[in-house]
């Protein structure tokens, strides 16, 4: 992270925990599309995804006076909103009907729940996964496919201290990692990187 941004989010999170209303609305503006679109990322929208953006709120006001690295700000938002989005949708399915008790049996009415509650799943599965992969494998696939707007190679190489050269090849492994993951977890295991 340059410099002055650093300085910049130092003092806004300063004037945030000092209680200062317009820091926190400053605050909002900066990271409330990423808040959104990791929700919607993780498979929520509508309703729930206002649900998700609530319930990461007030864990984010909560802990802000907590975190430890402000340079990963962007990463624990993400991971906070991750796991407010994966503990509604498993909520949601523990309290979910079956469908004949609801009296849907038509097989029509009960094909998009059926492919909505298996994209969920699948969205829930790959963040379990990525959960397992080591933390700098991890952060650099969120930087590439889940921080909005995806920041240029030169931040993610200054975050990262990786040279701009080397972020594709180890991309490439970090996903074929993922992918051993995310098959494992399919098939019902749970052993991931150490």
């Amino acid at each position: 992270m340059a410099l002055m941004a650093r300085q910049e989010l130092l003092s806004l999170i300063s004037r945030c925990l000092e209680g200062k209303e317009r820091a926190w609305e400053e605050f909002l503006d900066r990271y409330a599309r990423l808040i959104w679109a990791t929700a919607h990322r993780c498979g929520v929208s509508g309703e729930e995804a206002e649900e998700v953006f609530q319930r990461a709120w007030v864990v984010i006001v909560e802990g802000l006076g907590e975190l430890r690295n402000p340079d990963g700000i962007v990463g624990w938002i993400v991971s906070i909103t991750r796991h407010q989005s994966w503990r509604l949708m498993e909520e949601n399915r523990r309290h979910r009907r079956p469908l004949e008790a609801e009296g849907e049996t038509e097989a029509e009415d009960s094909l998009p729940q059926e492919e909505e509650l298996l994209r969920r799943e699948g969205g829930l599965l790959l963040h379990r996964a990525m959960d397992q992969l080591q933390r700098r494998c991890r952060r650099l696939l969120q930087l590439l496919f889940f921080v909005e707007p995806r920041p240029d190679y030169s931040v993610i190489s200054e975050e990262l201290d990786l040279a701009v050269g080397s972020i594709g090849p180890i991309r490439a492994r970090c996903l074929a990692k993922l992918k051993k993951y995310y098959l494992r977890l399919y098939q019902g295991g749970e052993k991931g990187d150490s």
